[in-house]
Formats: structure tokens, C-alpha cells, sequence
């Protein structure tokens, strides 16, 4: 009975860790940061709009986000951001932001990923909200 009991808590602590917010895996993290040549980014907070960004601009604008994972918060779609390598898109993700930092939901491979948008980039985006 007791070995049961002990085995029925691994295995429910293994399936809570498995479904646990990740960040993307680093290949793909370094490829959006490192290789992406443009991004437009939409936004769907006060007035709206949008921006289109490519070069160094895009170098300097992938700053803003860790490859660490944020917790999600209860907090309206910010917008959403796709990164395009030579015109095509490479990958993208809806994003949200909170008080001091915020975060970008991305669907890879039929997987949710969930990256930290730093306190920076987090009030660079409400910057933008009017």
C-alpha cells in the first residue's frame, strides 16, 4: 500500500512538471534572435496598430526577450509578432503584458512555448498603448 501511495505521487508530480511552462528550445531561440531579417509586430491595445522592422532593428528589438519562461498572467492579448527570415515566416506567438515584465506565447512543432518579455521590453510596448 505504502509503495503505491509513493508511486502515485511521483507520477503525479512527473505529470505536473511535464506540462510546466517551458521557454523555446535554444536552437530555435537562437535562430529568431541570431538569423531573423524582419518582424512585424500588430498591436491590439489602445489605438492599435502596427510596425515593421527589419536589419538591426530587428538585432536590437530581439533584446527584449529571454529565452526564459514567464509565468502566464491573467492579462488581455497585447498583440501578436512574427519573425521572418528572407521574407518568409520563421515563427510567431501572441504576446501580453503585465506590470513589470510580460510574456510571448509561441505554438512550435504542436507545442506551447512561453518566453519572458523583460521589464524592458515590457514598458517599450505599453509605451505604445494611447
Amino acid at each position: 500500500m505504502k509503495k503505491q501511495f509513493v508511486f502515485a505521487v511521483i507520477c503525479c508530480l512527473l505529470s505536473v512538471v511535464s506540462k510546466a511552462q517551458q521557454p523555446l528550445p535554444v536552437k530555435t531561440y537562437l535562430i529568431m534572435r541570431d538569423s531573423t531579417t524582419s518582424m512585424d509586430i500588430v498591436m491590439m491595445q489602445g489605438k492599435g496598430g502596427s510596425m515593421s522592422l527589419d536589419g538591426r532593428n530587428v538585432k536590437l528589438f530581439n533584446n527584449l526577450f529571454e529565452n526564459k519562461t514567464a509565468a502566464k498572467f491573467n492579462s488581455p492579448l497585447g498583440g501578436n509578432m512574427m519573425w521572418l527570415i528572407n521574407g518568409r515566416e520563421f515563427i510567431s506567438g501572441n504576446y501580453f503584458l503585465g506590470d513589470s515584465n510580460g510574456y510571448i506565447v509561441f505554438q512550435k512543432d504542436g507545442k506551447e512555448y512561453v518566453n519572458l518579455i523583460n521589464a524592458q521590453g515590457n514598458s517599450f510596448f505599453k509605451g505604445q498603448i494611447k
